[in-house]
C-alpha cells in the first residue's frame, strides 16, 4: 500500500499487521469518505443504500484499527476531529489512486466503459440529457453521474470526470483543459405584462433595475453582458442560482431575463414570452467543455466529447453555434 499519510501520521500506518487488515482499512476508509461528503450518517445510507449501523460499524472499526477518535457524535452533530481531518484528505487521494487504477483497466479494451462524473449548466440539461441518453445506446457499459453547476466549477475538489461550463475559464492552467464548443446567442425576455408596463423597451435606457432579473449572489450580482459593455445589476428584482429557474421567474413574470435563446425557444414560439431591448447587442456565451489536463482524461470522456460535437452537425439547439 502506498505511502500516503504525513510523518505525523505514518504511526498509523505502522498499526496495520498485514495486508488483509490493511485492506479492511481501505475499506473503512471508502465508507468514512462517503459519510463525510454526504454531510452525516443518515445521508450517507440514504445516498448508498448501506444501513445506518453498518455504517456506524465501519467508522467504529476504522477508529479502532487506527487507535484514533474520527469523529465527535451527539444527538445533533457529526463532525470530524482534527485527525479525522487529517485522515479525510489523505483517503481522498488513497481512493483517487484507486479509481485511477481501475479506470486504466477499464480503458485497456478501449471501449468506453464505467462510471463518468460529469457536471453540466442548468440551462443545457434537457438537451445533455437527450445526448447522453443517444451515447449509451452506443456504448450501454457506461454509467452517469450528474450534476448541475452553473457557478465555477473545480474538478479536483468535485472529482468530475468533464463539466460543460459556460464561465469564463483561464487561458494557461496546468491543472485543466478547456475546449470551446459552441456559441449560445443571448436574449433578453419578459412576459407581455411585464413588456406593456415597461412601455415595450427597446434599449435599457431608463428601466430601473428593480425590473430586471440576474444569476449571482445578494453580494455579487453577475452583470449583463452587451457588446458595448457590462451592465451591472446592483438592486434587480430578484437574484436567483441556476439559468432554468432565472427562465421560470421569467416566466412568472418577476421582470426582464437575459438568457440563452435555446432555453426560451418554446416559450418565444409560443408568444408566451417575448424578445425585449432589440436594440441592444448581447455578447454570446461560449460553451466550454473542461477535463483534467491530457494524461488525467479517461478514454470515456473523449469519447463523450466527441459525441457531443457530431451531435451538434446533426441536431443544433435553437440559437446555438458551433465553433
Amino acid at each position: 500500500m502506498p505511502r500516503r499519510f504525513n510523518q505525523t501520521n505514518d504511526s498509523l500506518l505502522k498499526q496495520q499487521p498485514n495486508p488483509a487488515s490493511q485492506a479492511g482499512v481501505l475499506a473503512d476508509l471508502y465508507w468514512y469518505v462517503q459519510i463525510i461528503e454526504a454531510g452525516g450518517f443518515s445521508a450517507a445510507a440514504e445516498q448508498t443504500g448501506v444501513g445506518k449501523s453498518s455504517l456506524s460499524r465501519r467508522v467504529a472499526h476504522l477508529e479502532r484499527q487506527l487507535k484514533v477518535q474520527l469523529l465527535n457524535r451527539s444527538a445533533r452533530l457529526c463532525a470530524m476531529t482534527t485527525v479525522g481531518e487529517q485522515v479525510y484528505r489523505h483517503a481522498l487521494d488513497v481512493i483517487s489512486s484507486l479509481e485511477l487504477a481501475m479506470r486504466a483497466a477499464q480503458e485497456s479494451t478501449d471501449t468506453p466503459s464505467g462510471l463518468l462524473k460529469l457536471a453540466v449548466p442548468s440551462a443545457m440539461a434537457s438537451w445533455m440529457l437527450a445526448t447522453m441518453a443517444d451515447f449509451q445506446k452506443l456504448h450501454p457499459r457506461v454509467q452517469f453521474a450528474l450534476t448541475l453547476e452553473d457557478g465555477q466549477i473545480d474538478l479536483a475538489t468535485q472529482r468530475l470526470d468533464l463539466a460543460l461550463t459556460l464561465d469564463a475559464v483561464p487561458e494557461m492552467s496546468s491543472t485543466i483543459v478547456a475546449r470551446p464548443l459552441a456559441e449560445l446567442e443571448m436574449v433578453i425576455v419578459g412576459t407581455p405584462a411585464v413588456l406593456a408596463r415597461l412601455g415595450h423597451p427597446k434599449t435599457l435606457n431608463g428601466i430601473p433595475d428593480g425590473a430586471l432579473l440576474t444569476t449571482g449572489t445578494p453580494a455579487r450580482p453577475d452583470p449583463w453582458k452587451l457588446v458595448k459593455g457590462d451592465i451591472i445589476i446592483s438592486h434587480p428584482a430578484l437574484i436567483v442560482d441556476s439559468i432554468q429557474t432565472l427562465l421560470s421567474a421569467a416566466r412568472a413574470g418577476l421582470g426582464l431575463a437575459c438568457i440563452a435563446r435555446h432555453t426560451c425557444s418554446a416559450d418565444l414560439a409560443a408568444k408566451e414570452l417575448l424578445p425585449s431591448c432589440q436594440n441592444e447587442v448581447l455578447r454570446a456565451a461560449k460553451l466550454y467543455a473542461i477535463t483534467p489536463p491530457h494524461k488525467g482524461i479517461t478514454s470515456t470522456a473523449r469519447y463523450l466529447i466527441d459525441h457531443i460535437k457530431a451531435s451538434f452537425s446533426t441536431a443544433l439547439p435553437d440559437g446555438v453555434t458551433v465553433i
